[in-house]
């Protein structure tokens, strides 16, 4: 079965290396397609009433992947000013036309890593069309996580044997809406909320900026000091989501005695 693997980058340096290490063995090809410019065209954010110019890049994303130096990883500078459908256009318009066409083709983020007894689970249960799989949200250390949250698809698998192109997707790659599309019974693990201080400061910064534009949800200005920076699980561990008005979505962290993929070594 031939497989491609598909991420889509603006900021990531944090686990990159571990999220290709974990599929590099099932993968023909791996393509990042990469970004220095956020959703929106933003150039600065206003952030605590002082304006914040966006650096390019904004981490060290593309050296991180450069270091793997592997034969089937290719980047590529692809933007886009908006996620929705931006899945579907990379994959119909970028890889399609440019490579024998794969049997499968699975889009993960770059903070989602794999152990490898899950992803050879996964490859078991091949979609008639697409299908994902459910993900572990880990929550500042790998000590944590958070409860899981319905339609948050982590990795989403398309079975290009039975599809000429991929459909309109939204946001998150996956076809809406996300309770229509069968879920595979294994899980990938997310370090979105693990990464360093510095980037997660401007993962919440661009957020503040771009939200409006793209009709996303607006995130709480003080959420990264009083909610990730300042974080206890005994004393500040209440009402964690982002978003403004929907911080109950999120109601407190857990602790998660999981094993980790095998390309985690944790040193924070």
């Amino acid at each position: 079965m031939k497989i491609y693997f598909i991420y889509r980058c603006l900021y990531g340096e944090d686990f990159i290396q571990q999220s290709i290490l974990s599929v590099k063995d099932y993968a023909d090809k791996i393509l990042v397609f990469w970004t220095d410019t956020p959703f929106g065209n933003i150039s600065e954010v206003i952030y605590k009433g002082i304006t914040q110019p966006i650096p390019k890049p904004i981490d060290r994303i593309l050296d991180r992947i450069n270091e793997l130096e592997l034969p089937n990883l290719m980047t590529y500078y692809a933007h886009f000013p908006d996620p929705m459908n931006q899945v579907t256009v990379l994959i119909n318009d970028y890889v399609l036309p440019n490579y024998e066409k794969p049997d499968l083709i699975v889009f993960l983020e770059p903070d989602m890593v794999w152990r490898k007894d899950q992803l050879e689970l996964a490859l078991k249960f091949i979609p008639d069309q697409i299908s994902y799989v459910k993900q572990v949200e880990l929550w500042k250390t790998p000590q944590f996580r958070i409860p899981e949250r319905a339609k948050r698809p982590g990795a989403i698998f398309y079975n290009m044997k039975n599809l000429s192109q991929v459909p309109p997707t939204g946001r998150d790659g996956c076809p809406a809406p996300v309770s229509r599309v069968p879920a595979i019974p294994t899980l990938i693990h997310n370090f979105g909320f693990c990464v360093s201080e510095r980037n997660m400061l401007w993962k919440h910064m661009l957020a503040l900026g771009f939200a409006k534009l793209i009709g996303d949800r607006v995130p709480n200005e003080d959420w990264y000091e009083k909610k990730w920076l300042s974080w206890d699980f005994e004393t500040n561990n209440k009402n964690l989501e982002i978003s403004r008005g929907r911080e109950h979505w999120i109601p407190c962290a857990i602790p998660y005695t999981g094993e980790l993929p095998e390309t985690i070594t944790w040193t924070k």
